[in-house]
């Protein structure tokens, strides 16, 4: 095997996804509304879901996760963000585990609602790897991390 296909192993990937209104925030009335008035369910937001092997909760250690990620496999590890676990999804983010982040930004402003990004994370480098808009308002925009930042 030449060097250069030793050094490029697959990795397994952490991905967060988040249903956002227009000013970040998430919160529990968010979720019915959002699903019943436009649909979510057509925003190809269930295909997200059935390509992850695993559906990640604040019961899997970060740590873990995180060597889980390293094995030489490609496996799915899907983290869905919620007003109840946005304290571990933050912690995925300080801690470098996530490797893409697919948000869903859906066309209303909360106004009370709690900030999905906490204060205190690291710099870090994205780049937009997709993006696509729906015909009732939401738009769905994937971002994959670049090299960790020093």
């Amino acid at each position: 095997m030449l060097l250069a296909q030793r050094k490029k192993k697959a990795m397994g990937k952490v991905q967060i996804l988040a249903v956002l209104t227009m000013d970040g925030c998430h919160s529990s009335e968010l979720y019915g509304k959002a699903y019943e008035d436009l649909r979510l369910d057509r925003c190809d937001i269930d295909k997200i879901r059935e390509n992850a092997l695993y559906h990640v909760t604040p019961d899997y250690s970060i740590s873990m996760l995180d060597e889980w990620r390293k094995d030489n496999t490609n496996i799915c590890y899907l983290a869905e963000a919620t007003p109840d676990n946005s304290d571990y999804i933050n912690g995925l983010l300080r801690m470098r585990v996530v490797d893409e982040i697919i948000l869903y930004t859906v066309p209303f402003i909360s106004g009370t609602g709690r900030h999905f990004f906490k204060s205190a994370l690291p710099e870090a480098r994205w780049t937009l790897s997709s993006q696509k808009s729906y015909s009732n308002g939401v738009y769905r925009s994937i971002y994959t991390r670049m090299e960790t930042m020093k």
